[in-house]
């Protein structure tokens, strides 16, 4: 066994850097396949809320070689008759339990890409009930980076859990509404409003040319964040596409004292503020 064997899993949880949990999964994972590539995606996904798990999950997978595989544990419902699932999607492999977590890639792959995972020998004997990302989730990837076939773990199903993450609408054609879906590291206000929406708004014309309403406050958009005085706010076209509120070397959560569902407003600045 060697490099052909080398597969990537990553691991994204709401399970914290405190407890050992994560740790567990990755000894379980090590002791099916040695070989394997592990990748920490994230584990400090929102507890309890899947809906912000689908987000980073959805922005982050296709940055890696298709192939790999994904572990996504936040799973308010451990232990109760909720299913673990498996995904095929876009060349990629998606673990995880059935309440929405891996909805919208479930919606990619039809239904003929989704799998409820029932064969226990691939499982982690005794399957403790509070801990399925090591007794069932962990192992399950291991089993797969060795070749397993995902037929081999369950049937194909289509009445999975969806969860529709909340999407950007026009108002007439001169604004759109949005909202916060993710807070990061640093504060910044992570929206549901997409590039190809602000490029569909501008009409061919610049983005800057554009404002956002958030919070009681006007707020320009820029091209990076340097573009205003350190403590000011801006607005930014971040990595993944996504439009993100900022501070300047600041904590745009805590300026503004907003977090996830928070309105978010743009239009030109011409029509923004007597259209609110």
């Amino acid at each position: 066994m060697g490099w052909e064997a080398r597969r990537i899993i990553t691991l994204l949880t709401d399970f914290g850097l405190n407890d050992p949990f994560v740790g567990m999964m990755k000894g379980v994972i090590f002791g099916i396949n040695p070989y394997v590539a592990l990748v920490d995606l994230c584990h400090t996904s929102k507890a309890y809320d899947p809906s912000e798990g689908t987000f980073l999950l959805t922005t982050a997978y296709r940055y890696f070689p298709q192939g790999t595989i994904h572990v996504a544990v936040v799973d308010p419902g451990v232990g109760g008759p909720r299913r673990p699932i498996l995904v095929t999607c876009d060349g990629h492999l998606f673990i995880g339990p059935d309440n929405g977590l891996l909805s919208s890639l479930a919606e990619q792959a039809g239904s003929s890409g989704v799998r409820a995972i029932t064969a226990a020998r691939y499982f982690l004997q005794p399957v403790s009930a509070t801990f399925h990302g090591r007794d069932i989730f962990a192992p399950v990837a291991g089993h797969l980076s060795l070749g397993t076939e995902p037929a081999e773990l369950g049937e194909p199903i289509d009445d999975y859990v969806r969860l529709a993450l909340p999407r950007a609408t026009p108002s007439g054609t001169s604004l759109i509404r949005g909202e916060v879906l993710h807070v990061d590291r640093f504060g910044n206000l992570v929206t549901n409003i997409a590039r190809a929406d602000l490029e569909l708004l501008a009409a061919g014309g610049l983005l800057m040319g554009l404002l956002v309403h958030a919070a009681g406050l006007e707020i320009p958009i820029v091209a990076y964040y340097g573009q205003v005085a350190p403590s000011a706010p801006g607005a930014v076209i971040g990595s993944a596409d996504y439009l993100e509120i900022f501070v300047n070397q600041g904590d745009a959560s805590r300026f503004l004292d907003v977090g996830r569902g928070t309105e978010v407003v743009v239009g030109r600045r011409d029509v923004v503020t007597s259209h609110l």
